[in-house]
């Protein structure tokens, strides 16, 4: 690449909090990036074990390198703000302590990037340890009304630092859906986001370490969401996020239902709800048929 006064400085933040190793792993991703000006936040929401010390002493030596601890516990988005407080970069982009970038991560978000835009995200892969797959590895403009339909960015987004400090950064009272709604008021205040398709983020859900996702937290945290936006949503966007909630509390859908729902658009997504549902239902089924026998399935 080309010398760094041709590559604007972007800075990554990361909070973390007791994962010593993942927060090693998504660290050393980050250093490994072959776009030549960036620097890398880490802010330790008070973790309770070393992470501190083994941190700040690994990596004592780069100076790309730059580590907050915060005197008490505020979460996540906390972390976020005081980072992108602290960034000194034209552009910001973030990654949680137990994700990863692939190494083209940056450059290819920044040569993505087009001022017309609010931010400009990318596909992405959800790693569950011995299976990957990779979502929305599409490219992509998304629209306000589409976003609000469902959540196709991803959790992290390349986008002007001021940006994110005229609106006040990361929602620090939601306990689920910050990002979603970071994007959201960034794209209302700035217009469409663009996605490309190149996936170079990638998710690890295989551990499940404190994943937000499975917080009961979570159903207040979107019904909060769902209030907050709700001036901005059409009946279409509403029905969809009360789709999505279906969804989280795993709740039947009939072929009635589904029909209904096409009307508001997202068919496949929907359609493969369905198609789960019933196939979970086959295989109880089945196996009760191969235990049972015929008559079986007829007999509580």
């Amino acid at each position: 690449m080309n010398s760094q006064q041709n590559w604007p400085l972007i800075s990554v933040y990361m909070p973390t909090f007791n994962r010593v190793a993942m927060a090693c792993r998504a660290i050393d991703s980050v250093l490994a990036q072959d776009y030549p000006n960036f620097e890398l936040l880490v802010v330790d929401d008070a973790s309770t074990d070393d992470t501190w010390p083994s941190l700040t002493n690994r990596y004592i030596n780069d100076e790309r390198v730059r580590f907050f601890r915060q005197p008490e516990g505020k979460g996540a988005c906390a972390a976020r703000n005081r980072a992108i407080n602290e960034a000194r970069g034209e552009f910001v982009t973030g990654i949680d302590d137990d994700d990863e970038f692939l190494p083209h991560r940056l450059s290819s978000l920044y040569k993505a990037y087009d001022p017309q835009y609010s931010c400009v995200c990318s596909g992405y892969i959800w790693d569950y340890g011995s299976v990957q797959k990779t979502l929305f590895a599409t490219d992509e403009v998304v629209t306000l009304s589409a976003l609000l339909d469902l959540h196709s960015l991803s959790n992290q987004a390349l986008v002007q630092r001021e940006r994110m400090l005229q609106l006040q950064g990361f929602d620090e009272g939601l306990a689920a859906f910050q990002d979603y709604d970071m994007w959201v008021r960034v794209v209302a205040a700035y217009g469409p986001a663009r996605r490309i398709s190149d996936a170079s983020y990638k998710v690890n859900v295989g551990h499940e370490l404190g994943r937000i996702t499975n917080s009961p937290k979570r159903l207040d945290a979107h019904k909060q969401f769902v209030a907050k936006h709700r001036p901005l949503m059409s009946e279409r966007n509403l029905q969809n996020q009360m789709f999505y909630r279906l969804m989280m509390e795993k709740q039947p859908l009939s072929l009635l239902d589904l029909i209904r729902q096409w009307r508001f658009g997202l068919f496949t997504l929907k359609s493969r709800y369905y198609l789960k549902q019933k196939m979970a239902w086959l295989s109880s089924m089945r196996i009760r048929l191969f235990s049972k026998g015929f008559l079986g399935l007829f007999k509580k």
